[in-house]
């Protein structure tokens, strides 16, 4: 670190793609030695969602951390890992977490620090208990559970996913997460063993038993959230056929082609191209669902695993075609086979605690503008980025646009004179003040990189990039 003085002290809650770019956008608008970056996570490992969301068989995605290593190596950027800051949020039950990182007060954050940038993210699922019937049945999870026990997170280690119990599963959902999963169940799993995903999911996948997977989704296909990208990549997947969705869903674009969008048009193009392996040829299948909405998941007599899923079917209230069109019930049920089902209908953000007024439960993110917290009576010097600024939704390069943004909104106030200037001693004043309860294992970005080099030795040893600790107390024996 540099002796010149520092006039702007950053503390950046999260080191995902959201915290790294607004670190980055800081340090490289600011002459040197005017701003140093503070960034706490609560694992002892970075990269949050580009680690443990960015499915397995798309590395190019994870190239962002090529950017955030080059961050790292600044002398004015400090990682503070393994130390979450604030309380567990209190809708997020502790019985549901495999690990307590070690905490922070935020207000000793904004003790030492002109400027917090929270940027944690989402941490659990919408909450669709009261609306849809036996999620807890055996054979039923949420996606975003099954994507981190195969990227490896600590917290979903535990499991265990039937996907053995026959041959049917449903997916709730037209996002690009039940996209990957749909992709995850599918591919074949040679495909999957030089990638990045565990040993331990590669062994559950080699017995998986699943030959015909229905994405599910409550309206029409000019209204999914999926990308055309991660519909091309399971229409190519070998051995894999598509069943094409009825014509009521194809008719309006064969009637409406020259008046519709580039994207949509480009959908329904891959809708009526179908699959490269023909549905006769193939061995495992896969379709998209319309106009479908979860009422309940069910067991057979005498059984608590999951036989089949209940739909309410629904009509579009307006044109098929416009992104925005919304859906009613039209009174009729629909019922579909299926041995393991998986909902992935959104994430939920929470605010941490004592931020609790300044939360829109409704738009599922902090109040802001622009990224600065606005309002609250301990808002001042906050900031948000990624999905705790917007909400749970968008690529990362959506969340790097997000971010620079926020990273602007931080340097202008600075520039008014609104932040900066005061006595601040960041990640040395907040452990000066926690002095003997600073008793935990600090992980330095030093520290990652001897996680970073177990984990890439262990790879090589099977034939693959690396491979990933599954459990909080593995990654810092690294460190002993």
């Amino acid at each position: 670190m540099s002796n010149q003085r520092v006039k702007l002290r950053v503390a950046v809650v999260g080191s995902g793609p959201a915290g790294f770019y607004t670190a980055y956008r800081i340090l490289e608008k600011t002459p040197s030695g005017i701003a140093t970056v503070d960034m706490y996570e609560k694992l002892p490992v970075p990269y949050g969602l580009a680690r443990f969301g960015v499915a397995p068989d798309h590395p190019e995605v994870k190239n962002c951390e090529e950017k955030f290593e080059e961050v790292a190596q600044s002398p004015y950027f400090t990682f503070i890992g393994n130390t979450m800051v604030g309380a567990q949020p209190l809708a997020v039950p502790y019985h549901t977490r495999s690990f307590q990182p070690n905490h922070v007060p935020l207000s000793l954050l904004q003790q030492h620090y002109d400027a917090i940038v929270l940027s944690y993210g989402a941490d659990s699922d919408k909450d669709l208990s009261s609306s849809v019937q036996g999620l807890d049945l055996a054979g039923v999870y949420s996606a975003r559970a099954f994507v981190g026990w195969y990227n490896g997170h600590p917290e979903f280690q535990h499991l265990d996913p039937d996907i053995m119990a026959g041959e049917q599963a449903v997916v709730v959902g037209h996002g690009n997460v039940a996209l990957d999963v749909a992709r995850i169940l599918l591919t074949d799993v040679d495909a999957l063993r030089k990638t990045d995903i565990t040993e331990a999911a590669i062994a559950k996948l080699s017995e998986n038993k699943v030959k015909r997977v229905r994405i599910v989704g409550r309206r029409g296909p000019a209204q999914a959230s999926f990308t055309n990208k991660e519909v091309r990549e399971l229409m190519t997947l070998n051995g894999v056929g598509f069943i094409p969705p009825e014509a009521e869903f194809m008719s309006p674009f064969l009637e409406n082609s020259p008046k519709i969008g580039r994207p949509t048009k480009r959908l329904f193009q891959l809708l009526q191209r179908g699959s490269t392996t023909s549905v006769a040829d193939a061995t495992k299948h896969f379709s998209f669902d319309f106009l479908l909405s979860p009422t309940s998941f069910e067991a057979s007599e005498g059984s608590s695993h999951v036989a089949r899923a209940k739909f309410d079917v629904m009509q579009l209230q307006g044109d098929m075609l416009f992104k925005d069109t919304r859906v009613k019930p039209t009174g009729e049920c629909k019922e579909l086979p299926c041995n393991v089902g998986f909902m992935s209908v959104g994430y939920k953000t929470h605010p941490l605690a004592g931020l609790e007024d300044i939360y829109n439960d409704g738009a599922n993110h902090l109040n802001n503008e622009g990224g600065k917290v606005c309002a609250g009576i301990n808002a001042k010097g906050l900031y948000v980025a990624g999905w705790i600024k917007r909400g749970p939704a968008g690529v990362i390069a959506e969340t790097m646009y997000d971010s620079f943004e926020t990273a602007s909104v931080i340097l202008s106030d600075f520039e008014d004179g609104e932040i900066g200037g005061k006595s601040c001693d960041g990640w040395e004043g907040v452990k000066a003040d926690l002095g003997d309860k600073l008793d935990w294992k600090v992980v330095s970005w030093s520290d990652w990189q001897k996680i970073d080099k177990a984990e890439k030795e262990r790879g090589s040893k099977i034939g693959k990039e690396r491979e990933k600790f599954t459990n909080q107390n593995d990654m810092l024996a690294v460190l002993v």
